[in-house]
């Protein structure tokens, strides 16, 4: 593998009020931070947001008067481009990072998707990961009644812990291990008076299959934890005394096969399950044996937004295991069990068509 000489990308993102702009601004302080560009999306048509934030003018763009996750989604590359040429034009300053900080009210997979899929992004600019934000004091009344605020946590690579000085410390203890049955995957560290470090939104590669820094180790940790067998066609068997964790119908769960896969085939099963699944298929990450391969496959998709998969040189590991982990709700761990049929054939080399869900399943 060659390092990536692209920009990276972190999608900063969080519900209404989480502190957002505040973590922000401390680190745009941070010397460590010169050169970050600021992409910010303000829902109401008169944007404020931006002249909070503490960065020159040409370090900054607009998008307001709409959601960039839709009304206003064509607009990201415009404004990632723009930040490039105009930093670049500017002496002594190149673009060395991007900060993109949505609206509170954005759901992340449309923002991801095109970021992943818009050509003239894609040669310039690498996505480095997704960070949430979350606001310990007001969290428990937002879930319940905000799902755009569980899409952000199921999406994030790292969970940032906010105002945890106005909660007691059973209340913050409690919070972690919600978020952390929600999203198994990330990371999740506290931060005071929005003092968040540059290390904790840019990975420098750690969440990127094509990069020499690639480290795969929470997935692998959380898939022993939550683990389930391959069984009969139409039956997922989980090991006894494993509670599957759920959170407003949320189910975490993952997949793990001893049998190499032919690649086609799985493909097209995961493609069956996206489709299935729609809005309900919330994140599903995993190491894929592929018969004939060196390496594993990594697969990485946050609801319709999926990311190239990518063949590692190599085993991480001595384990050759297949590895899924999902996090689905509904009746996403249902439609799993039903086409683990399919899969197993997959693995076997036998003809199989995936089989229908034995009931209906809600796209909306």
């Amino acid at each position: 593998m060659t390092t990536d000489t692209r920009i990276p990308v972190c999608l900063l993102t969080g519900f209404l009020g989480a502190g957002k702009t505040t973590l922000l601004n401390a680190l745009l302080r941070d010397p460590a931070m010169v050169g970050t560009g600021v992409v910010i999306n303000e829902y109401g048509t008169v944007g404020i947001d931006h002249h909070l934030v503490e960065a020159a003018p040409e370090d900054t763009s607009l998008i307001a008067d709409g959601c960039i996750c839709c009304t206003a989604r064509g607009e990201i590359a415009e404004a990632m481009l723009s930040l490039s040429e105009r930093m670049q034009a500017r002496a002594g300053t190149s673009l060395r990072r991007v900060i993109i900080e949505t609206t509170g009210l954005a759901e992340p997979w449309p923002i991801l998707q095109q970021i992943l899929r818009t050509p003239e992004l894609a040669e310039r600019y690498t996505l480095d990961s997704v960070v949430t934000v979350v606001d310990a004091f007001n969290v428990a009344d937002t879930l319940a009644t905000q799902d755009i605020a569980v899409q952000q946590i199921t999406a994030a690579d790292r969970i940032l812990i906010s105002k945890t000085d106005l909660v007691d410390s059973s209340q913050s203890a409690e919070l972690r291990a919600r978020l952390a049955q929600m999203n198994p995957d990330a990371e999740i560290n506290d931060v005071a008076q929005g003092a968040a470090q540059p290390e904790q939104l840019f990975t420098g590669g750690r969440h990127d299959p094509s990069s020499p820094q690639y480290r795969p180790g929470a997935l692998l940790a959380n898939a022993d934890t939550l683990r389930f067998t391959p069984a009969p066609p139409g039956v997922l068997r989980r090991q006894p005394g494993l509670a599957v964790p759920r959170d407003q119908d949320i189910q975490t769960f993952s997949l793990i096969l001893d049998v190499p896969l032919q690649a086609g085939r799985f493909l097209g099963w995961m493609e069956f399950l996206r489709t299935l699944c729609g809005p309900t298929l919330l994140r599903v990450k995993g190491l894929i044996n592929i018969d004939g391969q060196t390496g594993p496959t990594v697969i990485h998709g946050v609801q319709k937004a999926f990311h190239p998969p990518t063949e590692l040189a190599a085993w991480p590991d001595d384990d050759r295991r297949t590895r899924l982990v999902f996090i689905t709700r509904g009746y996403g761990q249902e439609i799993v069990g039903e086409t683990l049929g399919y899969l197993q054939a997959c693995a076997a080399g036998q003809p199989a068509t995936p089989p229908a869900p034995s009931r209906p399943i809600q796209l909306n």
